[in-house]
């Protein structure tokens, strides 16, 4: 997998302790990236938006409710 740009941080208000999430987006040999999400530092999760427009964890412990949240806030970064 390759670096398909540059890393961000998001914030979700009232969650994960309002500290920033380091979002690190891969591209995958589908096409489709893959967003690794750090806290502090250490991996917490990585997600993926499937071709239907959902969120899906590949791997992590988030809800359903924050998972969303994180994709959303993935969208609006990415404009």
């Amino acid at each position: 997998m390759e670096k398909s740009e540059d890393t961000f941080e998001i914030i979700l208000p009232g969650r994960l302790t309002d500290r920033p999430v380091l979002v690190r987006p891969e591209q995958t040999t589908d096409g489709i990236p893959i967003y690794h999400c750090f806290l502090d530092g250490t991996s917490i999760s990585q997600l993926r938006q499937e071709p239907s427009g959902e969120w899906v964890q590949i791997w992590g412990n988030f809800s359903p409710e924050i998972v969303q949240q994180l994709g959303a806030r993935i969208i609006q970064h990415r404009g």
